[in-house]
């Protein structure tokens, strides 16, 4: 086994309202006919506000990929150190404890990855496994949580340093105009967390006992990036709200088969925070009581949908609660259709 030690979550200072959201698409698209049917979805997104790397109107003025490019890279390398630090004195271990380092990320691109500055920044080992993510959206905070599990799974003296980054202002197009862009330029938001997997065990948080992946075939065209000059073209289609329905099945028999109980049985529940529409099909999907989400609507309605960032800060969220014991299930969902699943007690 190995232990998800307590993380370490960072919002940008800049805040965002809904009412501030609708203003700024007004000012930008005040004559889209659609316009009063998408402020009234903003209005009920169950969102008080939003972070962001940058000031509001500043976002407006952003120019092509490469100045995108530049901000991002500058952005995420303040950002992720000062997490990462953090959470690697969170996990009780020093730098050089570290023998895994893995970023995700798919709201901008650097090469050599971040991955290469945390290992100069940090100072961790010359031998520190690289695992840069960058194209698997919100599931990527659990992939990343999976794959640093087979990682400490195979020597106990392993220890993986996870940190998520994503700036999705940077990805602001103001020529798209449609309905769908209207309401996922108000559902995301910056963000950075990170996070150390112990694989001695020795410390307390969340023990991964098993982990499972499932991709829905033929469903590529749910949640898209295309790409132009100014940068990612976000879709998301309206169909990605039916796949919940059809991924449960899979996170109800993985809770069966590693602890023989039904989905509803579990002490707790680490969902990433996907939209409102999302949260409530999960939870009538898994038939859970509606506490069970309470910190998965809790991030979404103090930072939005921050991508792949927000399964990490809904970890977070249980520390101060759990009792060891506990046994719970950690799930995201994300492009391919991908649903990411850990399963484990607290310790």
């Amino acid at each position: 086994m190995a232990t998800l030690t307590k993380p370490s979550v960072m919002h940008p200072e800049y805040i965002v309202t809904n009412d501030d959201m609708i203003e700024f698409l007004n000012s930008v698209h005040g004559d889209a006919p659609h316009k009063a049917a998408a402020f009234k979805m903003i209005k009920n997104s169950s969102i008080d506000k939003r972070h962001l790397i940058m000031p509001l109107e500043q976002v407006l003025s952003l120019g092509d990929f490469g100045e995108r490019g530049e901000i991002y890279g500058k952005e995420a390398r303040i950002m992720s150190s000062h997490t990462a630090r953090k959470a690697i004195e969170n996990a009780g271990l020093l730098p050089k404890d570290i023998s895994m380092v893995v970023v995700t990320s798919c709201t901008g691109f650097m090469m050599p990855s971040l991955t290469a500055h945390l290992i100069n920044d940090l100072d961790l080992p010359n031998s520190t496994l690289q695992l840069p993510i960058a194209q698997m959206g919100c599931v990527a905070g659990a992939s990343a949580i999976n794959r640093a599990y087979e990682h400490c799974q195979l020597n106990s003296q392993n220890n993986a340093l996870i940190v998520t980054l994503e700036t999705s202002s940077l990805c602001f197009q103001k020529e798209a105009g449609r309905l769908q862009d209207f309401i996922t330029d108000s559902l995301f938001g910056d963000g950075v967390a990170a996070v150390v997997m112990r694989g001695d065990d020795q410390k307390p948080g969340f023990k991964i006992a098993d982990v499972r992946s499932h991709f829905m075939r033929n469903t590529e065209e749910y949640i898209m990036y295309s790409l132009s000059a100014g940068g990612f073209n976000f879709s998301l289609d309206k169909d990605v709200m039916y796949s919940i329905d059809k991924a449960a099945p899979h996170i109800g028999s993985f809770i069966r088969e590693s602890f023989g109980g039904l989905a509803n049985e579990l002490d707790f529940y680490v969902f990433h925070t996907g939209g409102r529409r999302i949260q409530d099909e999960v939870e009538h999907c898994l038939e859970l009581s509606p506490d069970k989400l309470q910190h998965s609507r809790a991030c979404l309605r103090e930072s939005g949908n921050t991508s792949s960032v927000a399964v990490i800060d809904v970890l977070n969220r249980h520390f101060p609660e759990r009792s060891a014991g506990e046994k719970g299930v950690l799930a995201t969902f994300g492009p391919g259709f991908t649903t990411e699943m850990a399963i484990g007690e607290w310790q």
